[in-house]
């Protein structure tokens, strides 16, 4: 087996009291439970994790607060709280004793762990555990962790950046000295790109976690320990010069600088004290009727991650097809209130938001059809009603073409019904890439592609004449959430921008026998051709509210029972 690309590293949710917590699990045998770095999320931890799951079991969770994990409650935050918190993971999801790896701030939460709880731990091992020479004052973990503040020209997307880029460089980050040099390349752009985004993702949150780590007591508790802990370290890592300060009954290792390598030496300690844990148990399930959630399914266009909501509801379900680009979380409000009323289905297509796009396989309307029909399948659903937003009006007619029975009907909300001439000129004018570059300017380019689609229709036509006349939607908060969605797939945003607007969807629209609906609200981006959608559809369009409740209400009474 090619221990870097045969593994199968599947995804999931577990519900741990009224949290939701997000894990990467792959592989077969004893449990190791895998804790990151702050302010990322178990992403980074996915090439060692393909080289550990050719021998155990491995779940990779998102700390709280950080990736798609829900964060504990406000106030202030210990390490001994995120420990508790991965304990009750591991009661969630059935787990007894557990080797622990983890990384950074992951680290300390796996010694705290195995200090806290030791008969649910046989053996930790670290790489790079948070120790320093003298505590961090409070005066310096302020100013190590200045707030995130979302600005109206995105430039606080740049100083994400360039912070995650400088930890590389600078160690602490904040410290431009020659004296606090790093030992170590500056990463790639796609491996900048993923941080920033966490970091984005995490918010404020990371000002929490990364302080928690500061203020734990490291070197302190190493001598009460009473299961086994490896305390590795690698040249290169900002942590590697604490070694020195290590009392002399620690068990310290120094691994290799290169990340697989260490892997795979850290999977041999590892294995060395694995004997005697059973097998984890299989995955649980998947979304079943009742409340619903958030969870994944296999799909033939990769795995998919699945919002639902109300599936125990015994009326016509609606499946919200977000806008392209986009991504479900966008419109998770809309769903949960459509929840209440009947069953309401979200799903992040293919090569956007969190569903990853099958290797080697190009993006296509065909595939999210396909997309689609499995996940209605994979939820018992035989007959349902599409919502599509935007440019997603693609999918629902190629859908309701391809599966007669499946699509009892559409809403279609503002789509982009255009002249020959203005579908050319959508087509010769794409959105942005959103590739990452070593400079961070895709970030830039991708804001204000979002910001001036709200003050311009086309966006690119950056005139008065152009202007558009709707309230636009500028707050920056609002533009980082979109943003964000946006920038989870970058390789693959400008590929589903244009494999939408080559569409040919006023053709297909004209060979549907299915019931169309039209709903426009005046900030749509294609809310400019709502006169001309409801000409070529003959009929008006429904005004949808601003408020998801009332959205919500809207759609239940136009379309029925």
């Amino acid at each position: 087996m090619n221990c870097l690309t045969d593994a199968v590293i599947a995804h999931a949710f577990a519900q741990v009291g009224n949290r939701r917590v997000h894990y990467a699990r792959g592989g077969e045998g004893p449990p190791l439970i895998m804790l990151h770095a702050a302010p990322c999320s178990a992403k980074v931890m996915r090439p060692i994790q393909k080289v550990f799951a050719t021998r155990f079991t491995t779940f990779a969770f998102d700390l709280p607060g950080c990736g798609l994990s829900d964060p504990l409650p406000a106030g202030p935050l210990a390490t001994e709280d995120l420990a508790d918190a991965i304990l009750a993971t591991l009661d969630a999801l059935g787990l007894g004793r557990v080797l622990a790896y983890g990384r950074h701030t992951g680290a300390g939460v796996a010694v705290e762990l195995a200090h806290r709880h030791p008969e649910r731990v046989a053996m930790v091992l670290t790489d790079g555990f948070p120790v320093f020479a003298a505590p961090m004052s409070e005066q310096r973990i302020h100013e190590n962790l200045p707030p995130i503040v979302p600005r109206w020209d995105g430039t606080h997307l740049l100083w994400c950046w360039y912070r995650y880029r400088e930890q590389h460089i600078f160690a602490p980050w904040d410290r431009p000295l020659a004296e606090c040099r790093a030992d170590t390349d500056v990463p790639d752009p796609d491996f900048l790109h993923r941080g920033t985004v966490e970091l984005l993702e995490a918010g404020d949150e990371y000002r929490r976690i990364f302080a928690s780590a500061f203020r734990h007591a490291g070197l302190g508790m190493i001598g009460a320990l009473q299961v086994p802990v490896c305390f590795g370290t690698r040249p290169g890592d900002s942590l590697h010069s604490s070694r020195t300060l290590y009392p002399p009954e620690a068990w310290t290792e120094v691994l290799p600088r290169e990340q697989i390598a260490a892997a795979m030496r850290e999977r041999e300690i590892l294995s060395r004290h694995a004997q005697g844990l059973p097998a984890a148990p299989p995955h649980a399930g998947r979304l079943a009727p009742g409340p619903g959630g958030i969870d994944y399914l296999q799909t033939p266009a990769g795995e998919t991650l699945v919002r639902a909501y109300g599936l125990e509801r015994e009326r016509m379900p609606v499946v919200v097809l977000h806008d392209i680009p986009g991504a479900s979380a966008l419109d998770d409000a809309l769903l949960r209130e459509l929840g209440t009323l009947r069953p309401s289905i979200g799903f992040d297509l293919s090569g956007l938001g969190e569903s990853a796009p099958p290797p080697g396989q190009a993006i296509s309307v065909g595939l999210w059809v396909e997309q689609l029909r499995a996940v209605c399948r994979s939820l018992g659903l035989e007959r349902v009603h599409l919502l599509a937003q935007g440019a997603a009006a693609a999918v629902a007619a190629e859908a309701a073409l391809a599966a007669p029975g499946l699509v009892a009907g559409l809403t279609l909300r503002s789509p982009p019904i255009l002249t020959p001439a203005l579908r050319r000129d959508f087509l010769d004018h794409p959105i942005p890439a959103a590739d990452p570059v070593e400079d961070g300017s895709h970030l830039l380019r991708l804001w204000h592609q979002l910001r001036d689609q709200e003050l311009f229709f086309p966006w690119f036509r950056r005139t008065r004449d152009h202007a558009r006349g709707n309230a636009p939607r500028l707050q920056p908060e609002a533009l980082q959430a979109r943003a964000r969605a946006c920038l989870k797939q970058p390789h693959s945003l400008a590929p589903a921008w244009a494999t939408a607007m080559a569409y040919p969807l006023e053709q297909r629209l004209a060979q549907l026998r299915a019931a169309v609906a039209l709903a426009s609200h005046p900030a749509d981006i294609f809310a400019p051709r709502a006169a001309a959608a409801a000409s070529f559809l003959g009929r008006e369009a429904l005004p949808m509210p601003e408020d998801a409740g009332l959205a919500a209400s809207t759609l239940d009474q136009s379309i029925g029972p």
